[in-house]
C-alpha cells in the first residue's frame, strides 16, 4: 500500500468582481451617485398636489353662504300662514271677502222670493213676513257659513302636520352655511396634508439619499421609493338638498287643501 500526502486544511481563495465589460462603466457610475448624493435631488413636485375651487365652485359657495345668512322670507310668509289657520284666523266669514259677497248675493234673492210672496198674498211686512225672511235668512247662513267653517277646521287640523316640517326648515339655511364651511374645510384640510406632506419630505430625504448612495455602492441597504401623491378632497357634497326638503313639505300641503297643494309646492321648493 502506497503512502501519499492527505492534507487535512484545504484553502480556497476566491473573488467576486463584475465582469470585465462592467467594469469600464462602475467608476462614472460611482461619480454620478456621488454626485446625486451632494446634489439637492430629488425634489417635492414644484405645485400643490390639491385642486383648489372651481371659480364657478367659489361663487356657488359665497351665492351659499348669503342665502344661508339671510334666509329665506317666504318661508317666514309660509310660517306665518299656517300659524294663521292653527289660530283660527279664518273661522270668522268676515276674513273672506268672497264669502261674504257670495252670501249677499244669495240673501238678496231669498229676501225677494219671500217677500214676493207675502206681497202677492197682501201680507208684505206683516210679522209672518218678517219671521219667516229672518228664519230663510238664517238657514242661507248656515249652509254658506257653516260649509266654510268647517273646510277651515279641517285645514287648522291638517295644518298641525304641517307645522313641524315648517318648524325644521329653520334649520335648512344653518345646515346650508355649515355645508358651505365644510366645502372649505375640506379644501384647507387639503392645504395643510400637502404642506405636512412637504415637510415630510425634506425631513426623510437626507436618509432615502444615503440609502440610495449606499445601496449604489454596494451596501445592504434597504431602497427607498420616492413618488409624489395628489391630496383628494371629498367632493360629493351637495347644497341642493334643501330643494328635496321643500318638495317634501310641498307634498304635505296637498292634506290641506288641493289649492294649497300647487301654491305650497311652488313656494316650498324654493327653501333651501
Amino acid at each position: 500500500m502506497s503512502k501519499g500526502s492527505n492534507p487535512s486544511n484545504v484553502t480556497t481563495t476566491s473573488t467576486n468582481e463584475p465582469s470585465e465589460y462592467i467594469q469600464p462603466y462602475l467608476t462614472p457610475a460611482l461619480d454620478d451617485a456621488q454626485n446625486l448624493y451632494e446634489s439637492s435631488a430629488p425634489n417635492f413636485y414644484p405645485d400643490a398636489t390639491y385642486v383648489g375651487f372651481a371659480p364657478e365652485t367659489e361663487q356657488a359657495l359665497k351665492l351659499a353662504q348669503a342665502r344661508a345668512i339671510q334666509g329665506n322670507p317666504l318661508l317666514g310668509s309660509a310660517q306665518t300662514e299656517v300659524n294663521n289657520i292653527l289660530t283660527g284666523q279664518y273661522l270668522n266669514p268676515g276674513s273672506n271677502p268672497y264669502l261674504q259677497n257670495l252670501y249677499s248675493d244669495m240673501a238678496g234673492d231669498v229676501t225677494s222670493a219671500v217677500n214676493s210672496q207675502f206681497t202677492n198674498a197682501g201680507r208684505f211686512g206683516s210679522g209672518a213676513n218678517q219671521e219667516i225672511l229672518a228664519d230663510s235668512l238664517g238657514q242661507l247662513a248656515n249652509e254658506v257659513y257653516a260649509n266654510n267653517y268647517n273646510t277651515e277646521r279641517a285645514n287648522m287640523v291638517n295644518s298641525t302636520q304641517l307645522a313641524p316640517g315648517l318648524a325644521d326648515a329653520d334649520y335648512t339655511d344653518i345646515q346650508a352655511l355649515a355645508g358651505v364651511g365644510a366645502e372649505r374645510e375640506n379644501l384647507s384640510t387639503a392645504m395643510l396634508e400637502d404642506s405636512l406632506g412637504r415637510f415630510n419630505y425634506e425631513q426623510q430625504k437626507p436618509y432615502m439619499k444615503l440609502n440610495q448612495y449606499l445601496g449604489a455602492l454596494g451596501a445592504p441597504v434597504p431602497q427607498t421609493t420616492i413618488e409624489n401623491k395628489p391630496v383628494f378632497r371629498n367632493v360629493g357634497g351637495s347644497l341642493l338638498s334643501g330643494a328635496l326638503q321643500g318638495a317634501d313639505l310641498a307634498g304635505n300641503f296637498n292634506s290641506i287643501s288641493p289649492g294649497m297643494g300647487a301654491a305650497g309646492g311652488a313656494l316650498l321648493g324654493l327653501l333651501g
